[in-house]
């Protein structure tokens, strides 16, 4: 087992950012003026870890210090400070467990625990296969959901013994992760649902006829918009399905369950309304991560690549 605390031994000998990294690397840079570009350091350590697998080599130290006209010490100062940034290789999935007072209180030992049991390892430890790296971390700002794990980009809250160890017996079996509360939580609303402004009366409605007259009554009464569901399909055209699971964050069950919607296709995706990938994300309980994995713009290229089921 090793630890992903320390400095990996073997490094690569040179680093640069490439395609997408790199215009990620340069739009971060944009937003800052000349004299200020050292703003950009953190996003280019993430950019950096994420192009390089999950950790930072000393090159791309190097790398970001030359791009940002700084001082290498004042680099590695930044990336030593934030546990979000590696500088040695960590598993698959990196379990940041957060033992901050609230999570400690509420049980973040039975959460060390479980991964003690599931996978083999303690903080600081990677196992020998690769997959997991444990990590004990600061407060995480999701006190309410107590205790709870970061999994790489995702929260996983409300965690016990039990609904943990499911958890990492589900990745070690190659599903998705099923991030956010594992209680069946709304956001952070109290255990049990929300209790304020219950017994609040609604507004009153306003009636523009009893001050405009009737025109403007009639146009109240238009029909309501649409519930924001996206166009379906009864079935995949030519009856080749599209593989939706190319997409970043879009894994087997997530596109079985947009087929279920009759989604099939990724042109169909790239079309998708602010409102309907809302609709989309609370139907599938999907955390977000169709904005954050940036699904409409993997979609639009793909779709505009022809890249199917037998794309490239």
């Amino acid at each position: 087992m090793s630890g992903p605390a320390q400095a990996a031994v073997e490094q690569p000998d040179s680093f640069a950012f490439d395609g997408e990294h790199g215009r990620a690397a340069e739009r971060a840079i944009a937003c800052y003026p000349e004299g200020r570009l050292a703003s950009a350091v953190l996003p280019l350590l993430d950019l950096a870890q994420r192009q390089h697998g999950g950790w930072v080599p000393r090159a791309a130290i190097e790398h970001i210090a030359g791009r940002l006209g700084m001082a290498k010490i004042r680099v590695m100062e930044v990336a030593t400070f934030y546990t979000m940034i590696n500088l040695a290789p960590v598993g698959t999935f990196h379990l940041q467990v957060c033992g901050t007072t609230p999570c400690m209180i509420r049980g973040a030992g039975e959460v060390f625990r479980a991964i003690r049991d599931e996978v083999g390892i303690g903080p600081g430890e990677t196992s020998d296969d690769g997959q997991f790296t444990c990590t004990e971390v600061e407060c995480l700002g999701a006190c309410v959901n107590a205790p709870m794990v970061q999994v790489n980009d995702d929260f996983v809250e409300d965690l016990t013994y039990e609904n943990f160890a499911a958890v990492l017996r589900a990745l070690k079996n190659g599903d998705d992760l099923p991030a956010g509360s594992q209680a069946g939580r709304r956001s952070s609303e109290p255990e049990g649902g929300a209790l304020t402004l219950l017994d609040v009366p609604p507004p009153m409605r306003f009636d523009p006829a009893a001050v405009y007259g009737d025109p403007l009554a009639a146009a109240a009464e238009a029909p309501a918009a649409a519930d924001g569901r996206p166009p379906a399909l009864d079935g995949p055209r030519g009856g080749k399905a599209d593989a939706l699971a190319r997409l970043k964050g879009l894994g087997p069950k997530i596109e079985s369950a947009l087929h279920g919607i009759g989604v099939y296709h990724f042109d169909q995706i790239a079309a998708w309304t602010p409102g309907e990938r809302q609709w989309v994300n609370d139907a599938l309980k999907l955390g977000g991560r169709i904005e954050r994995d940036d699904w409409i713009a993997q979609a639009a290229a793909l779709a505009a690549a022809g890249a199917g089921e037998g794309g490239a």
